[in-house]
Parts: structure tokens; sequence; C-alpha cells
């Protein structure tokens, strides 16, 4: 059986015990007892603090309560602003602290928005090195040494950890731990946290370089690459690629690069279960080897030197495939998980290695021990939903999906069999396409966009087709595209004069936004041959002006990946004869004139991916890759400007005037400079007879120098001619502009009277859809009154017959009342007749006998009555009940008539609108 694919719904299922208010109890019980303790750290607010950390514990120890935990939630977030007072305080005693360490590890430990909030807004790292001290000070004992560090481990991988005064002495603290012989227990926690602050901060790989133990430690590191716990080996690699050039060099080297990976994808799939986040630096490792930042275009992914053979490693494809039965036994929820994403993502964002990526994904057949292949569980993730406050791993699952299933499709244009039902990927795309519309919430944007995606890519098998044509309705898409036309602030921005456009636009509302139109376009592309309301939808979309902010956006201001669609949505657009190609290059040439706003190329790069991507944005390990600067100042530079101003004669056009100037101007500052080196020179120069040739040689290349400058103060004064005679051509060229400018309001003032034409038009129909509208709309409302009437009729006879029940049961009560009589009457004859024999037996009795004889005679006479009377009610009844059976008779008629009457109006209502329709 599998072991460990559990289902989706016994991962994720809510505690039914668990109020939906317990948690704001508890938080609010939290915070009022640790503002309590800070004002006053009694004995009695000690208790209740620890009381109420003891529920907050209890509270975190489930998973899915962890990852929903939220900073909007006020209670929570002040009391974590509590937090690093309470830790630091004298006050505060070790049972305090422990149970603080316990609650802060799990929260940092699953909830990421929060671990940030405490590692960088918080600065709570300082606060628990300060506890750490005490520890040591106080001599807590191991176990206590190791619920900090971990506490500090999971805190340190954040990058937005600020290094305080602090850190010195915790890097040597740290340091000497893992130096120490014999080696302690915590050493693998504290190599760990020396990973991460290398990874995040250069200032930290030049604090642990100048330190007086660096030597010894750079050297236990190459011992440590033999260690048994993974931990310590991955951490090592790190290390060494952030510290020591010369053994980076080694460890790195194209001979054993290969050894390398091997050992880091073990890692990557065993893991560690003694230590945590083995699995989150190995995948960060693994990132940096193969992928790297195109040192032409920035921002651009390319294939890292270290990573150039890792398609000829034999064990690559097998460890890919590993990797990926990860997302089986993983909970989703979990960062391991969300890492794992992060690296398949990765090697898909490169071309060379996206197809075998994906193909070894696909081939991942089931086995004895794991049933469930890596796809399906990737599919069973895109459909999970998280609180607002987790990593969102349902976007990743979606964006690597459409990978794989784009490398299925594509080459027979038909899904194979892979284990997931069409049935599912349809209602997974019916899902991403239901999802509100809130500019607030950037993930359900995104998943709208990467939804539409989904729906292109299976758009291309036949039977998914089918089904997608009533899923993404042309309705829908029109909906979808007013959506974005109406609240993508994209459009009145680029609207606007470039010196207007000052305020910064949302980056992840405005560029997701602009994803969901183009792959909309690219949806509708496919679909339009197969449906001819979508080929409508799909011609109307081009047309609409409305899309040229759009893609001149994203042309200027998108990734790569963005202004590749988008150029392949204006190829659909250049098919419109009148498409207005001129308004698009002018907004394009707008958006390049003027600075990039908030949402330029490298903040949406960076904007998309995830957080834990950013960490190796600004250091490279084993890359080899070096990225210069190219400065318009240097000599050089200089000195080819004007090489092809004087002797390439280049056009003014080409450059500035005042560039060039300022360009012959700074030649002379360095020639001016140059000739007092060269005079200094002279002045310190030894005067010996020797020098006497140097001297001479350095006397003429001052001359040389001298007529130069002369030659090029010369040149200044063309320049300043040439700059006053285009200064005449300009103010020409604004005569020209005039006249331009004056035609262009005569075309403008005809064009307004076709565009009043056109509304003219346009409101004529607008007044015809009206009035059929209303037509319509009169129909409706004598349908629905008709519908009301009958459901009248029907509430009617239902307590008609309702009453008619509740008469049988009293009348078939009565029958039962009556055979009891009857029964009863026959008793007393029987012990009337027994009287009657004891009368002639004893004499003695014979007065009682005649009295109880009477007394049951009467009895008798009463009891006939009764029957008489019941016999009366019985007839009143049957009565009653043929009255309610006319009555019933009737109404049934009633119905019958209504029914016809109906149907009549439903002809008469399909009568008008096929009339309208005609219209």
């Amino acid at each position: 059986m599998e072991r460990s694919s559990f289902r989706t719904s016994q991962r994720f299922q809510r505690d039914p015990s668990t109020p939906s208010n317990e948690p704001d109890s508890i938080f609010t019980l939290a915070t009022t007892s640790a503002a309590r303790y800070v004002s006053n750290s009694s004995a009695d607010n000690t208790t209740r603090l620890d009381e109420a950390l003891s529920a907050m514990i209890r509270h975190v120890a489930d998973v899915d309560r962890v990852t929903r935990l939220s900073l909007k939630n006020a209670q929570l977030k002040e009391f974590l602003s509590y937090t690093p007072v309470i830790l630091n305080a004298s006050t505060t005693n070790i049972m305090t602290r422990s149970k603080f360490y316990r609650l802060l590890f799990s929260i940092a430990h699953h909830n990421i928005p929060i671990r940030r909030f405490m590692a960088g807004e918080l600065r709570l790292l300082g606060a628990v090195f300060s506890c750490l001290k005490a520890s040591l000070r106080e001599q807590l004992g191991p176990q206590n040494m190791i619920d900090i560090l971990r506490l500090l481990q999971v805190l340190s991988y954040e990058k937005n950890v600020p290094l305080e005064h602090w850190a010195n002495e915790l890097i040597s603290f740290l340091m000497q731990e893992v130096i120490r012989e014999p080696e302690p227990e915590w050493m693998p926690y504290c190599i760990a946290i020396l990973c991460n602050l290398a990874s995040a901060s250069k200032s930290a790989c030049k604090r642990i370089k100048i330190s007086s133990s660096y030597k010894k430690f750079s050297r236990q590191l190459m011992k440590l690459l033999q260690h048994n716990a993974r931990i310590i080996v991955v951490s090592s690699l790190v290390l060494i690629g952030y510290l020591d050039e010369k053994v980076r060099d080694m460890v790195y080297c194209t001979e054993n690069v290969h050894d390398t990976f091997m050992c880091t994808f073990n890692v990557l799939t065993i893991g560690d279960d003694e230590c945590m986040m083995t699995r989150q630096i190995a995948a960060d490792l693994l990132r940096r080897l193969v992928v790297s930042e195109s040192s032409i275009i920035p921002g651009i992914p390319t294939l890292a030197s270290t990573g150039k053979n890792v398609l000829n490693y034999g064990f690559f494809i097998g460890s890919i495939q590993q990797t990926a039965r990860l997302l089986v036994t993983l909970d989703p929820r979990t960062e391991e998980s969300s890492k794992i994403y992060d690296l398949l993502l990765a090697f898909c964002s490169l071309q060379q290695l996206r197809s075998p990526v994906c193909q070894a994904i696909i081939r991942c057949q089931p086995t004895e021990t794991q049933l469930t292949t890596p796809i399906v569980a990737i599919t069973e993730t895109c459909g999970l939903k998280y609180g607002e406050s987790t990593e969102n791993v349902t976007l990743k699952a979606i964006k690597l999906l459409s990978h794989l299933l784009k490398e299925c499709i594509e080459p027979q244009e038909q899904m194979p069999e892979i284990g997931v039902p069409r049935g599912q990927l349809i209602e997974l795309v019916a899902t991403c396409l239901d999802e509100a519309y809130d500019p607030q919430v950037s993930e359900k944007i995104q998943k709208l966009q990467f939804g539409l995606r989904l729906a292109e890519v299976i758009s291309h098998d036949e039977q998914c087709r089918q089904l997608l044509l009533n899923v993404c309705s042309a309705h829908l898409c029109q909906e979808i595209a007013t959506w974005q036309f109406a609240k993508n602030p994209v459009v009145g921005f680029l609207t606007k004069p470039p010196k207007e456009r000052l305020e910064p636009l949302d980056p992840e509302w405005t560029i997701y936004g602009i994803g969901i139109i183009l792959e909309l376009c690219r949806l509708l592309a496919v679909l339009k041959d197969h449906s001819k309301v979508h080929k409508d939808q799909y011609w109307k979309l081009l047309k609409d002006e409305r899309i040229i902010p759009f893609l001149a956006y994203g042309i200027s201001y998108g990734d790569q990946e963005t202004v590749q669609q988008a150029f392949l949505t204006y190829s659909h657009c250049a098919q419109v004869p009148a498409f207005p190609s001129h308004l698009l290059s002018e907004m394009v040439a707008s958006c390049k004139s003027t600075s990039s706003p908030s949402t330029s190329s490298s903040n949406i790069a960076s904007q998309k991916e995830s957080p834990e991507l950013k960490r190796e944005s600004d250091d490279r390990v084993g890359s080899g890759e070096v990225f210069f600067t190219d400065e318009r100042s240097s000599q050089r530079a200089l000195d080819d400007l004007l090489r092809k101003v004087t002797l390439e004669g280049m056009p003014l056009k080409d450059a500035k005037t005042t560039e060039v100037f300022a360009a012959y101007e700074r030649k002379i500052q360095m020639l001016q400079l140059r000739e007092k080196e060269l005079e200094q020179q002279l002045k310190n120069s030894r005067p010996i007879g020797v020098q006497s040739t140097q001297d001479f040689e350095n006397n003429s290349k001052i001359r040389e120098l001298t007529l130069e400058c002369e030659s090029l103060r010369e040149r200044n004064t063309q320049l300043t001619d040439h700059m006053a005679r285009g200064n005449l051509e300009m103010e020409q060229l604004k005569i020209e502009l005039k006249d331009v400018k004056q035609k262009g309001e005569t075309i403008e003032q005809s064009l307004g009277m076709c565009i009043t034409e056109k509304s003219g038009l346009k409101a004529q129909l607008n007044e015809i859809l009206a009035n059929s509208e209303r037509a319509a709309q009169t129909a409706q409302m004598e349908i629905s009154e008709l519908n009301a009437e009958l459901a009248q009729n029907v509430a009617r006879i239902e307590m008609c017959l309702q009453e008619n029940k509740d008469l049988k049961r009293e009348f078939e009560e009565k029958i039962v009342e009556c055979e009891v009589l009857k029964e009863h009457i026959l008793q007393i004859d029987v012990e009337l007749k027994t009287k009657q024999t004891e009368v002639e037996r004893a004499h003695l009795q014979t007065s009682a006998a005649e009295q109880k004889t009477l007394a049951k005679e009467k009895e008798l006479v009463e009891a006939e009555s009764h029957l008489k009377l019941y016999e009366s009610r019985l007839s009143d009844r049957e009565r009653d009940l043929k009255s309610s059976q006319m009555e019933v008779d009737r109404l049934r008629i009633d119905l019958e008539t209504a029914r016809l009457n109906l149907q009549k109006l439903e002809q008469l209502r399909e009568a008008m609108l096929s009339l309208a329709s005609s219209k």
C-alpha cells in the first residue's frame, strides 16, 4: 500500500471540535496577558502569561492552523510586538522563555509571511541571541541551547535579517562551535545558521572572513564535507561557495562538479530527519548551480557555467524523478514542498532543460509503495485552498502542471493517458476562472492568469476543447476582458502624457492583469476555430483599442515571458487591417522616454518570483560569472566616441550635441590631469644623467599633449558654432511643427464629426434594443405573475389534502373508539347475566345486585347516547369530506386551465423573442 501519499481530505480536514472564534479568544487572552506582564512582571501576571502561552502552543500544534494565521489579525500582531521586550527582560524566567521558544518556532517554521515579519520588521533575531547568551551564562543545558538555536536557524533563513551590533558576536560564537572538539550535539544548527547568514548577506561573509578563527574554520569546512549529517554537508558546500575561493574552484570545477551535483541531489531527496530545513538549503544550492542570470540582459534566466553539462550526467533524470516523487510524500503546506516546486519551475524556465525535466516527471510510474504519481499529486495540489497568509503553493503547482501538460499534448495534439482525468482538469480551470475579481488579493488575479494559461494548454486536446467551450464561454471571456479594461490602472496610466505619469502602479495587480489579457487572447485564438461565438469575441478583443496600453506596457516593462506574449498578441492584432499600430509605437516610445515606474521589468520579475528565490539574486556560487559595469565616462568609451565623430563622421543626430561637447570637455580635463601627473613625475624624478633620456621623452609627450589640447579647444569652438546653427534649425522645425499641429486639429475636427454621427446611430440602436428588452421584461413579468398564481393554487391544494388526511385520521380514531365501546357493552352483558344468577342463589345480596344492575343500566344508556353522538359526528365528517373532495376537483380543473394559459404565454414569448432577433 501507499504509505505516504495521504488524501487531501485527510491532510487538510479541520478539527470539528475547534470553534471558529477560538483563535481570536486565544490571541486576545495572550495579548492581554503579555501587555500586563510588560507593565508589571508580578507572579500573578507571569502565571497568566504562562497559561496563555500554553494555550497558544496547543493551538499552533496543528499545521493547518499555523498556515492560516495572518498578520491581518491585530491581536496576533500586537502579541508578537511584545515578544522582543519580554525575551530581553531580565525578569523573565526560564519556563516562560522556553514556552516562547516553542511557540515562535512552531509559527516561524510553517508560516513564512509571519517569519519574515519576525525576522525583519520585528528584529527578533537580536532578542533571541540575547537569550542564547543568557543560556550560556546560566548553563541551562543542551536542550535549552538547541531550542534557541533552531529558532535562530528558522529566523536567519530570511534574507531581510538586519545584521546589527550582535552579529559579530553571534558569528564568532557559531564559528567556535563548528571548530570545537569534540563536536557538540548542537553543531548542525550552528553551521546551518552560518550558511543562512552567508547566503543572505555579503556583509556576513566579510565578517566571517575577518574573524580570527577563519583559517581554522576554513580547514574544518573541508573535513565536514565527509560528515554523516546531511545538513552539515550541504551547509559546508554553500559556505565554501561563498567564502573560500581556492576551495570553491576545486569543489565546483568541471572535474568535480559532477560529484557535487550528485551529493546535493542525494541530500535533497533523502533529507535529514534529525535537523530541519535540509531540503530547503539543498534546493537553493541546486538552483544556483543550474540557473544563473544573464550578464547581457539582466533578469533573464540562463544556464550557469556549473550546470552546462548537467544533462550529460547519468543520474540527472533519475534525480529529477526522485525529486518529483517528494511532491507525493511531502505535505503541500510545508516550505519543503514549496521549495521543490521552485526548483522544478527554475529548471523549466530554461529552454535547454524544460523538455527533459518535464518528460522525466511525466514518465514517473507508480510503485508498490507509492501508487500516486507526481503529476497526480501536482494536480491535487492545484485544487487546494489555503489561507491568504501562506505561501501559495497552488499557483506554483498550476504553473508546473501547465508545463507538463504542454509537453504531453503538443506533439500529438492529444493528451495521453497520464492518470489525470480530463474532467478534473476542466474542473480545475473552472475553479481558477471562478475566483472573485479582487484587486487587493494578487494571488487570485495570478490564479486567474494561470487558469487561462492552463485552459489554453489543454484546449489543444479535442475532448478537453469540447468541454472548455462551455466552461470558458464567450460571455465569460467578455466579462474578464471588460473587467481588466475597466479596472486595470495601466489604461489610465499610459493614456496620460509622460510628464503626468507620477503615481506609481501596483506591480502585482498591473502585470498580472496584463498577463490575463495576453493569456485570454491566446485561448480565444485556439477556440475561435471551433465556435462562432468565441470567434466573434476573439475579433472583438483584437479590435478594441483598449488592448494597446496592455501591449505597450508589457513590451516596455514586462519580463521575458510577458514581452514574448505581448509580441505574440500583437501578431494577432496585426491581422486587423485598421489596427492602430502607430498608437502602440507611440505608447512604447513614451514609456522608454520616461523613467521606469515601480513595475519595471526587474521589479516585476522579483514580484513574480517567490521570496525564497530572491535569496540568490546578489550572490552566485560556483558559476564563475563576473558582471561588469560599462561607464560612459571611461577613457576608452570617450576615445571611441571622439573617434567616431572626428574620423568616421558620425552624424550628430545619433548623439546629442551637448553630449559630444561634454565628451570633449571630459577629454580635455583628462588630458590636463595627465599633464599635471607627468609634470609631477618630472619634479619627483631623480636628477641623474641616466634619466635624461626619459625626461626628454616626457617633455616631448607633454608638448604633444599640449598640441592635442589646443586642437581640441579649436574643435570645441567649432562645435559651439555648430550648436548655434542647430538652434536656428530647431526654431524652423518648431514653426513647421505648428503647421502640422494645425493640420492635425483640422483632422481631429472632422474625426469628431464622424464620431458624433456614430454616436447618433449607436443611440438609435440602443433605443431599439431597449424597446425589445422592455417588451421581453413585460412578458417575463406576466409569466412570473402566472407562476405565482399557480404556486398559490398548488399550495391551496396541498392544504386541502392535508386537511383531508387529518379528517381521515380522526375518523379512524373514532372507529377504534366505537369498537372499544362495543366490546365494553359485551362485557356488561356478561356481567349482567352473572349478577342475575348470583341474585337467584343469594337472597341476601339481591338488593345490592339490583342497585348494581341499575347502575350498569345507566351506564349502558350513557354509552348508547355517546354512540349516537359519535355516529352523528361521523356523518358530519363524511359530508365535510365529500365537500372537500369536490373542492379538490374544482382546483384541479383550475390548475389545468392555468397550465394551458401558461403554455399560450410561453408560445407568445417565443414568438416575440424571434421577432426581436429578426429585427
